[in-house]
């Protein structure tokens, strides 16, 4: 039989009242880090270097999408993308938050595309020469545009300092590469990692310097619509376009050449905002190289949330917006907007 005296009775007590109060420390602790990880908001932001869960802060200046509040104002890069029946399918396109489509020359027409500066993209392109007009337009969003050769006005306007660019046939090659497995030139691309580096090795300035559209958040309309989005670009069929509106989604659908539009990945392109923008243009030489006025005004159709609003498109102070029909600008859902230049 273990007999204990008072002052070991007493060690003993302190000892088991001490593994308590440790015990229900530990319980508070666990309870306030377990509800801070799951059922607090997600925007928490303690300013250290740890890599805390950081929801959305904002929307981003481009296409008003809940970004993190590093990503609102990125600045973005644009491609010039061909679309001439021998370089389909295209690559990238389904992460372009902004895409202008016109006649280049003949009945071929290229695209334009604009990507936020946190644009993960594997493949893009294929990449072809620039033309003045899409200057013009790439220069509104403040971007770094990529692009290999152009018509000789263009060349000049970028020598001359019109907005940073890379050129893969005047050096930068290195920023491109080719895919041996297509038929040149359809066969050039680059990526979101190669223009990373683009913007490095030239010192460009990674924040964004424009003014952004309005934007709101969709307007889904109450009953099932089907409404068809026909665009008049090129009398060639295999650049018909067209969009079909989509009530899950509450999105557009593109059609080229009478099919679903898919990317090199098989995903079908998609658009929240599809703008029909009048332009007028005039023939400059005998290969049918156009001069568009992206700049003057004019008529616009603008189409979302199953719904079609006639106004129109004006420069101001230097970025394309639109307007209905009592001259009010309108926003536009968030997402992926691709604009037709049609004459």
């Amino acid at each position: 039989m273990i007999v204990m005296n008072y002052d070991q009775i007493k060690k003993i007590s302190y000892y088991y009242r001490y593994l308590i109060l440790l015990s229900l420390y530990s319980l508070v602790v666990f309870t306030i880090l377990f509800y801070v990880a799951f059922f607090q908001p997600a925007n928490l932001n303690w300013d250290s270097s740890v890599n805390h869960r950081v929801g959305p802060t904002g929307f981003r200046l481009l296409d008003g999408v809940a970004v993190s509040r590093a990503k609102i104002a990125l600045r973005p890069f644009a491609t010039i993308i061909e679309n001439q029946v021998d370089s389909r399918p295209t690559a990238g396109l389904e992460y372009a938050s902004v895409v202008y489509e016109t006649i280049v020359e003949g009945d071929i027409t290229r695209y334009l595309a604009i990507f936020d500066g946190s644009s993960q993209v594997k493949k893009i392109g294929p990449i072809r020469s620039v033309r003045p007009f899409f200057i013009s337009l790439a220069k509104q969003w403040d971007s770094v545009l990529f692009h290999a050769g152009g018509s000789e006005e263009a060349l000049n306007s970028l020598k001359n300092g019109a907005l940073d660019h890379i050129n893969e046939i005047s050096g930068d090659g290195l920023f491109f590469w080719r895919d041996y497995s297509r038929v040149a030139p359809h066969n050039l691309f680059t990526s979101s990692d190669l223009i990373g580096r683009a913007f490095a090795a030239k010192g460009y300035n990674e924040q964004a310097n424009f003014k952004p559209w309005l934007f709101k958040n969709d307007s889904r309309p109450p009953t099932t619509t089907n409404q068809l989005i026909e665009v008049n670009l090129s009398p060639n069929p295999d650049y018909n376009v067209s969009f079909s509106y989509d009530f899950r989604t509450n999105g557009y659908l593109r059609y080229l050449g009478g099919s679903l539009h898919k990317t090199d990945r098989g995903i079908i392109l998609e658009a929240k905002n599809v703008i029909i923008e009048h332009v007028r243009h005039v023939v400059i030489d005998d290969y049918g190289r156009l001069n568009i006025n992206v700049t003057g005004g004019g008529q616009a159709e603008i189409y979302q949330d199953g719904s079609r609003i006639n106004g129109s498109w004006r420069s101001v102070n230097g970025r394309t917006k639109y307007y209905d029909e009592n001259n009010n600008e309108i926003s536009l859902n968030r997402g992926s907007t691709w604009i037709e230049l049609v004459f």
